[in-house]
């Protein structure tokens, strides 16, 4: 197999750092306190570099296991970069909604910073195990129940974007926002607990090893 096509996964998955850069970047230098032409042409390539990023994270796992060139850095590192991806946007849109420095007027995107908190300590909680799991020589890679959650964060972000670049007065687009919003916060919150429960499992099973 050629060096190339077998890094293919990777290299997917390193772009998408750039990818998430860019979206954040963008979200960062359209004013929103002006919705005008050049604000909306901003935030819709803020969307279309999000859904870029969000096709790679999509694309990277299963072409690895296809290759057969699944790794212990490919399982690391790309739940890192998704982390930037998800975790970076819902930073910015809480400091957008709640502006902690500066004089900034506050958009109303629905992210609370109570919010942002919960899924940015779920991530944490579930980076510590993964590594716990990895270094005691056992694969820790993405559930059904992740790859569910990434999809609804994704999902709740790009609705925000799309709704303060095209929708901010329309009722049902508030609806639709603040719905998500609960919706990706209440099973980013389950989502841990199942974690949980399965790395109690996994170390229950390695302390059995262990004793026997």
């Amino acid at each position: 197999m050629p060096f190339l096509l077998r890094q293919l996964p990777n290299i997917l998955t390193f772009s998408r750092i750039f990818f998430a850069a860019g979206y954040l970047i963008l979200l960062i230098w359209a004013d929103h306190g002006r919705v005008d032409a050049a604000y909306k042409i901003k935030l819709d390539w803020a969307f279309a570099l999000f859904v870029i990023a969000g096709l790679t994270d999509i694309a990277d796992g299963p072409l690895a296991r296809r290759l057969k060139v699944t790794s212990r850095f490919g399982r690391t590192f790309d739940p890192l970069v998704d982390k930037i991806l998800v975790g970076g946007g819902f930073i910015l849109l809480a400091w957008l909604q709640r502006p902690l420095l500066g004089s900034l007027e506050p958009v109303e995107t629905g992210v609370a910073w109570w919010m942002t908190a919960i899924i940015l300590g779920r991530e944490i909680f579930v980076t510590v195990i993964r590594h716990i799991s990895e270094a005691r020589g056992k694969a820790f890679a993405a559930t059904w129940v992740g790859k569910l959650k990434m999809f609804l964060q994704c999902f709740t972000i790009g609705t925000i974007i799309i709704y303060l670049a095209h929708c901010r007065t329309a009722t049902w687009a508030i609806s639709l926002r603040n719905i998500m919003l609960w919706i990706t916060v209440v099973f980013t919150a389950f989502s841990a607990l199942v974690y949980l429960q399965r790395v109690l499992g996994l170390f229950y099973q390695h302390d059995d090893a262990s004793s026997s």
